[in-house]
């Protein structure tokens, strides 16, 4: 498991934007404390600096430089001086250089690129106790910018951004009990860029855009001794919260590439996305309200557009080994989802099938146990010679729904699993519980296929048959099933023994 930089960047930055005032004095000794304490989760060769001078109240640290490396790459931020300054009523300034460059480095080779990091009106002031310390944070802009390519890419002309606009917010750091760190923090917009350009107008690439409103939040809690060079080191005994959203986003894109052009864009509404991941357990989520998307390009016909309401996909499962079952589940949710009349016509040119917006939802939940924790290395390893990781206990079919061209296909049910038993099912645990449907519209749009020449008339009647044998009529161009497992292990439907 290797940790991207954008954790341990951000466990830098936190040492640069941090928290709220608290009832309590800090010396600028102490704040630069803190902050070698944070950075020591960069190992012991991963942090160096050059002089440090304590004055009157002051602070200052020279050639401050942070390193990441492995067998592929290498990746050094050079921070530069560093300013804690004391203010006089028990807080501490801590000033940084406007900017400061991040240098890549692909091992074995030349290339490479150099990143700059540009903070326009920041300021940090500390607060707290020195093993409570609350920095808070303001600046006009914050902003990495691609300043340098090297190596095989260097003939292409790329400029390249993102940049936080009038940032603010808090960041605390608690050591008394390993390191916690909690975070909030709050951007009128980001906004980012990229355009490239091949030699001699080969092709070119632009995409761009904004998000609004944007917030992130959330938690962290790290072992005493954490190394994020060293896994290992904290690989159980460690918890990540947090939720990133923005009020809207919007991007263009205008692609050639080898004579392939295409261009377009996307606009959403509200955006989340959230984890929470500790050895126990994890969970996600991630939700785009009011997506709509459109494309063309010299290779289509006509322009492609489609949008939808909600997109939501949210997971949850165990991660470790318990005794007792725990809960997991999972939702995939796409709502009222439409495409232009365009790409309708090309199967549907009289418009007989219904353009209604389409609807899926996938949404399980039940209880699981594990054999093994999944974060711990060792463990890890003997998973993979396993049969099976675990044992399915029970499984709840919240709701399978498919509504789109007429039809309104709908599922719920329940079921336990008899782990004994591996026979019955060939090789799966024995389930016991039932499943009911309700399908509406399928006869009327069998109807339109066969008189649209999709659906041979001996496949829609064959089809009918099927149906027949497990449904049965619940009104007009309605069906109804229920499909029962018995502890016998037999199949049901709607009462009859299928199996």
């Amino acid at each position: 498991m290797r940790t991207p930089i954008a954790l341990p960047t951000a466990v830098c930055a936190a040492a640069l934007m941090s928290a709220s005032a608290a009832m309590a004095d800090v010396t600028a000794a102490q704040v630069w404390d803190n902050w070698k304490a944070n950075l020591a989760l960069y190992g012991d060769d991963g942090v160096s600096y050059g002089d440090e001078t304590v004055g009157d109240g002051e602070v200052t640290v020279s050639d401050l430089a942070l390193t990441m490396d492995d067998a592929e790459s290498k990746i050094v931020s050079n921070v530069g001086t560093l300013v804690f300054t004391e203010n006089g009523d028990g807080t501490v300034s801590v000033t940084m250089q406007d900017s400061y460059p991040i240098t890549i480095e692909e091992v074995g080779t030349d290339n490479g690129a150099e990143l700059l990091v540009a903070q326009q009106g920041l300021a940090i002031t500390v607060s707290g106790v020195p093993d409570a310390m609350n920095y808070d944070v303001t600046a006009d802009s914050y902003e990495i910018r691609l300043a340098e390519v090297r190596g095989e890419d260097a003939d292409i002309e790329v400029e390249a951004f993102l940049r936080a606009n009038n940032l603010s917010g808090s960041y605390q750091t608690d050591t008394n009990s390993g390191m916690n760190t909690t975070f909030g923090f709050a951007t009128g917009s980001i906004d980012f860029l990229v355009d490239g350009k091949e030699p001699d107008d080969a092709g070119y690439v632009v995409f761009s855009g904004q998000m609004a409103d944007v917030t992130t939040s959330g938690e962290i809690d790290l072992p005493e001794g954490a190394d994020m060079d060293d896994p290992d080191t904290f690989a159980t005994d460690f918890a990540f919260r947090g939720e990133t959203t923005a009020a809207s986003t919007a991007f263009i894109f205008d692609v050639d590439m080898d004579g392939d052009v295409a261009s377009g864009g996307v606009q959403a509404g509200a955006f989340t996305l959230g984890g929470d991941m500790n050895p126990s357990s994890l969970d996600y989520t991630v939700s785009l309200a009011d997506a709509a998307i459109n494309a063309q390009s010299p290779d289509m016909p006509f322009p492609f557009a489609m949008s939808m309401s909600l997109f939501e996909n949210i997971f949850s499962m165990p991660t470790e080994a318990t005794d007792e079952p725990a809960p997991f589940g999972y939702r995939l949710a796409l709502t009222d989802f439409t495409i232009n009349e365009e790409i309708w016509a090309m199967g549907d040119p009289s418009g007989a099938i219904p353009r209604d917006p389409a609807t899926i939802i996938f949404d399980v939940s039940g209880m699981a146990k594990l054999f093994f924790d999944l974060f711990d290395p060792e463990q890890q390893e003997a998973l993979e010679f396993a049969d099976v990781p675990g044992e399915l206990i029970s499984l709840a079919v919240q709701n399978v729904q498919v509504t789109a061209a007429g039809l309104d296909a709908k599922a719920t049910g329940d079921f336990t699993f008899d782990n004994t038993d591996l026979e019955t099912f060939d090789g799966l645990p024995r389930p016991i519980g039932e499943l009911n449907i309700g399908i509406t519209g399928a006869n009327a749009l069998i109807d339109t296929l066969v008189d649209m020449g999709l659906l041979p008339a001996d496949q829609a009647t064959m089809g009918r048959m099927m149906m027949g044998m497990f449904t049965q009529p619940a009104g007009e161009d309605a069906l109804t099933s229920k499909i029962e497992i018995n502890e016998e292990g037999h199949v049901l439907a709607n009462g009859q023994r299928i199996q």
